[in-house]
């Protein structure tokens, strides 16, 4: 299956990147993995109201709850962004909120900063299960400016940017790797 997702995924790319040179991301990655597993012939479903909500972005039943994210290759590891945590007020609550049930898995759109402003689309979606990243499986301490956990990936909560959740895995931890050459032909 992901083979030929991966084949989907990057003809819409393609497509995008003759119109534009911003980096995909955010409701337009999502629309695009929804209109590719239609493409391989599955049945997802999507809000496109840019709901905002926590977790599920798109559902297919073979798959289960579908997170999409966008995020930063950087040295190996791939950075992304998560939940504000603010109306928590313990680190308790933060991770217990964090870590409890908002999707099954996944399909992460990675790029290096690099390739997109030199207007190379190259980007990677990383395939992996949501408990690849449970912020309850680290080790937390206090920082002068939020809380960092470490383990088999790391984490920070940082409280000047409404206590958003930072992770940050090394991509030897993704179950699948899909190369995408989203430069126009």
């Amino acid at each position: 299956m992901y083979e030929e997702l991966a084949v989907a995924i990057e003809k819409r790319i393609k497509r995008y990147h003759k119109d534009f040179s911003l980096p995909l991301m955010a409701e337009f990655w999502e629309e695009v993995l929804t209109r590719s597993l239609e493409d391989i012939g599955l049945k997802p479903e999507w809000d496109n109201g840019r709901s905002h909500k926590v977790g599920e972005d798109i559902f297919e039943e073979s798959i289960g709850r579908i997170s999409c994210k966008s995020g930063s290759i950087v040295k190996g590891s791939v950075t992304l962004n998560g939940s504000r945590t603010t109306r928590y007020k313990t680190l308790e609550e933060k991770l217990e909120f964090l870590s409890s049930s908002h999707d099954d898995v996944y399909f992460l759109l990675a790029k290096d900063k690099n390739d997109i402003k030199e207007k190379n689309y190259k980007y990677k979606v990383l395939v992996f299960p949501s408990s690849t990243i449970k912020v309850d499986t680290l080790k937390w301490e206090e920082t002068k400016g939020g809380w960092k956990g470490t383990g088999d990936f790391s984490a920070r909560i940082s409280r000047s940017m409404s206590a958003q959740l930072w992770t940050t895995l090394p991509l030897e931890k993704v179950e699948h790797i899909l190369e995408i050459d989203g430069n126009p032909s």
